[in-house]
């Protein structure tokens, strides 16, 4: 015999019925929730502490009313975020859901109640509150990754500042070569320009969360519009070390677009392909298909494995958790909005250790308003 599954959710049934209880919590068991019981309030206040996932709370109760025990759970701070449902069989006026409601409850179920209805409704509730607490730990995990992002540069911004400062007041009649200023400014500019970068993504997030992401859309050249931003990627590039490879259409490729929000999604793309592919040469290639202008990006690294290639190009995602790829994990989402809000698509193919190649398909003739 297979082991048996784990509880999909722990709820605490709190019913001073003996054949409700009963009944109750053995259609939760037979559902596959792990279930608790408590026979008064004094009880499941007691037990509520060990914070079960619902607390399915009668109203009528021998010692304390299910209101006044709704009350104290939210007035407690162990218990103040606990999902709650009152189940009454008798408070089933209006007005009694409206006190219910407004001691805290998050639902108010009355019965008769058939067992389908009464699990369905359970159900949408701890997904309600699965969505919340999965919400939750994206913002947590969102600010850890942004304040040590905005944290990196900020440090060196400031050695080098306070450095500057200690050359311009260490002696009051000594000049200091103009070399020497230089040396301690350009990093401190550099870092603003991080700081500014990051900012900037920031924004965008809050931009397509808001449905607030706009085009400026205008005649342009994709060839020329890749030629332009080479130039400027191809300096990156040596620095570290790796050769961009570029392979364009010989011919003009015209289309309707934001030219610095596809610049956007090519950097990304490109300084991506730098930063993870070991070193070896990194290729753009850019072509005219039926319908379609294409854009390649393929790198000779690490690669993706095929569970992260969906994924990646969610909010806060990354492929990896190695020091190298600490980042927002916010480009490719970006990237994937600004080419989806363009009418076209963006996916990635790749195997660990055989690089990876991503794909970018942008509409030649698009008629439908941006």
């Amino acid at each position: 015999m297979g082991e048996r599954p784990p509880p999909k959710a722990t709820i605490l049934n709190v019913n001073d019925h003996p054949a409700t209880l009963y009944m109750v919590s053995h259609m939760l068991r037979m559902a596959g929730y792990q279930v608790l019981e408590a026979k008064n309030g004094k009880q499941a206040l007691s037990i509520a502490e060990g914070r079960p996932d619902l607390v399915l709370l009668d109203v009528h109760l021998p010692d304390i009313d299910g209101y006044e025990v709704c009350r104290r759970l939210r007035n407690h701070e162990e218990t103040q975020d606990l999902l709650i449902a009152h189940l009454s069989a008798v408070s089933v006026q209006r007005e009694d859901r409206i006190r219910g409601l407004a001691h805290g409850a998050d639902a108010y179920w009355t019965t008769p109640m058939e067992e389908e209805e009464l699990l369905a409704n359970i159900e949408a509730l701890l997904r309600l509150q699965s969505r919340a607490q999965g919400a939750i730990r994206e913002r947590d995990e969102f600010l850890s990754v942004a304040a040590h992002e905005l944290k990196t540069p900020l440090t060196a911004l400031r050695l080098h500042l306070e450095r500057t400062l200690y050359l311009t007041t260490r002696g009051a009649t000594e000049t200091i070569p103009k070399t020497t200023v230089e040396k301690s400014l350009t990093p401190a500019l550099r870092q603003i320009d991080r700081l500014q970068q990051l900012l900037d993504t920031l924004l965008d997030v809050s931009r397509v969360t808001s449905h607030k992401l706009r085009l400026d859309i205008s005649a342009l050249d994709l060839v020329e519009l890749t030629g332009d931003l080479a130039l400027r990627l191809e300096a990156q590039a040596r620095a570290v070390g790796v050769e961009l490879q570029f392979e364009l259409h010989h011919e003009p490729i015209i289309l309707f677009g934001d030219r610095l929000r596809l610049e956007q999604v090519l950097t990304n793309l490109v300084t991506n392909a730098i930063k993870y592919g070991g070193g070896r040469p990194v290729q753009i290639h850019v072509e005219e298909r039926p319908e379609w202008a294409v854009i390649l990006v393929r790198d000779h690294g690490i690669g993706i494995a095929p569970q992260d290639q969906a994924r990646i190009f969610d909010r806060f995602e990354r492929a990896t958790t190695a020091r190298q790829s600490e980042s927002l994990g916010l480009g490719l989402y970006i990237a994937k909005e600004i080419v989806t809000a363009h009418g076209g698509t963006i996916s990635v193919t790749s195997e660990p250790g055989q690089g990876a190649t991503f794909q970018v398909l942008l509409p030649l003739r698009r008629t439908e308003r941006y």
